[in-house]
């Protein structure tokens, strides 16, 4: 009700907008932007791999009902009816992701294709106020609402349709899938959807929608396993194993080393199996074992072997894998973001990272000026005299020092200001408007891209009357009485000309003369 008292709830609605106004002014840390897009980026696999994982084990399943008949397909009717459930909850928080990104970057978003997202192609990762439109809406009326719904029915459907009462699965379902907010440090009272989302970067909010899909598949990992324990080890056999690879880095700096998991899907404990990779043996715990590679020459690069396991007739089965990775050099990016050259007498913003490497690993040397940080890989140059700049930057990596390169400026004085009668633009004034300036102003040109102010040291006017010349100086920015008493004497036709108008670099010595300006009276 208008002019009535505010709830708790809107008085809290209202502080959150507070709040996200105040953050839409600041730019999100590159390096938190970078982090989640990291953990997004393993998020993603495991959501992969899991769901992987899960199908093959609906396949033993349908191996369980062929083998050993009806006494199979209660279970195998459970396990569909949950698979359907999951992957139905699953593409929705699927959809969720896809619509925040299309909000911020159209409906052509090159991050998203066939429905998978590409997390290195989202244009606006730090942006704060998709997941608030989208997730939260304007009076709690956003879509978050609706997923917290959602993964209740899914949860309850798990306990009591599937599961029924085994308190350990029971206990795991609840500690997995729980919205409990916790009030520890907080000084309101909010919903999950509130604490969860508001004001929460895009790559945050999609990340951690991806942790509730982990967390869906775990779940019914879990019960799929329970599912599959009720026909019998004696009576089931696994009969579809698959090896998988896990490589999170893809992609590695020239002298650098990396790691990646190879294990097997559908994987039973009672297996046992080891990779062999190159003539060497890797033993395998719980069904995975980390590969070691190292990046020691440039391009593509390709490591193959095969997983060895012991099948339940008591023989050996192989399963091959093979992946890829790239080795790279380290790469310096140095960019100025307004101009290609550095200007004397204002602060040059430039951006510098190395590809691999953390922001707190660069350090930066610059000749001719200063190079002040100011946050994520972003600095100001302020240059000390006309001529060349060099930004050089090295980098620790692995431990060690090395010299990333040296990129070169241009330095230049900036360019002259265009002078005028306060303003009046093109070569011709009008007599009321000579009756009403104040005086000569000199301003940088529009598409000059630099907040620059100059200060009107002096300036000559010139007139001609009745066959002589009238001058008279001003040593500031005003004219004098003798200025304005020749220009109310000038009649229609007559010119005016403002010369030897010197200025000066607000903040700086820098004083110039700037060229004559001529002007044609009229009416």
């Amino acid at each position: 009700m208008a002019g009535g008292k505010q709830t708790p709830r809107q008085k809290m609605i209202n502080m959150m907008y507070l709040v996200l106004t105040a953050m839409l002014a600041l730019n999100v840390s590159a390096e938190v932007v970078d982090a989640f897009a990291k953990i997004e980026r393993g998020l993603d696999q495991t959501i992969t791999i899991t769901g992987i994982k899960n199908d093959n084990t609906i396949n033993v399943f349908e191996d369980a009902v062929a083998e050993l008949g009806q006494k199979a397909v209660e279970w195998r009717d459970k396990a569909k009816i949950t698979r359907e459930k999951t992957k139905e909850i699953n593409d929705y928080i699927q959809g969720l992701k896809i619509e925040m990104i299309q909000v911020t970057g159209g409906d052509e978003a090159t991050a998203v294709k066939d429905g998978k997202i590409y997390v290195d192609s989202i244009k606006k990762m730090d942006d704060l106020n998709v997941a608030n439109q989208v997730l939260l809406g304007v009076s709690d009326n956003g879509k978050a609402y609706d997923l917290h719904k959602k993964v209740l029915e899914y949860k309850d459907f798990l306990l009591k349709d599937i599961v029924g009462d085994n308190p350990d699965i029971q206990s795991f379902i609840n500690d997995l899938l729980s919205f409990e907010v916790p009030k520890k440090g907080l000084t309101d009272v909010r919903d999950w959807e509130t604490f969860t989302f508001n004001s929460t970067p895009l790559i945050s909010a999609i990340a951690l929608l991806s942790k509730i899909q982990v967390d869906i598949l775990n779940c019914e990992s879990y019960v799929l396993d329970y599912l599959r324990s009720r026909i019998g080890k004696d009576d089931l056999k696994i009969s579809n194993v698959e090896a998988a690879v896990s490589n999170p880095n893809g992609m590695i700096m020239k002298g650098a080393t990396g790691e990646a998991e190879v294990f097997l899907v559908a994987f039973d404990e009672s297996i046992q199996a080891e990779a062999h990779v190159g003539g060497r043996k890797i033993p395998m715990k719980a069904g995975r074992a980390k590969i070691p590679f190292s990046g020691s020459s440039i391009g593509p690069s390709t490591i193959a072997g095969y997983i060895e396991y012991r099948n339940a007739s008591g023989g050996t089965d192989q399963r091959n894998f093979k992946f890829e990775y790239h080795v790279i050099e380290p790469s310096l990016a140095v960019s100025a973001t307004k101009m290609n050259v550095f200007y004397l007498g204002v602060d040059n913003p430039v951006d510098v990272s190395v590809s691999g490497v953390s922001q707190k690993d660069i350090h930066i040397s610059i000749s001719n000026g200063t190079i002040t940080p100011t946050q994520g890989g972003s600095y100001i140059v302020k240059a000390a005299s006309v001529g060349k700049c060099n930004i050089s930057v090295t980098a620790t990596v692995d431990g060690e020092q090395k010299n990333m390169g040296t990129r070169e400026f241009r330095v230049k004085r900036v360019p002259d200001p265009v002078p005028s009668l306060f303003g009046i633009k093109g070569e011709s004034v009008t007599r009321s408007q000579l009756s009403s300036v104040q005086g000569v102003v000199a301003k940088m040109p529009d598409d000059f891209d630099f907040d620059l102010t100059f200060d009107v040291l002096s300036f000559t006017l010139e007139t001609f009357q009745a066959g002589y010349i009238k001058m008279a100086t001003s040593n500031s920015y005003r004219f004098t009485e003798d200025q304005r008493q020749y220009m109310s004497a000038l009649k229609v036709g007559s010119r005016v000309i403002i010369s030897n108008i010197k200025v000066k670099v607000k903040g700086t010595n820098d004083v110039r003369e700037l060229p004559a300006k001529t002007y044609q009276v009229g009416g």
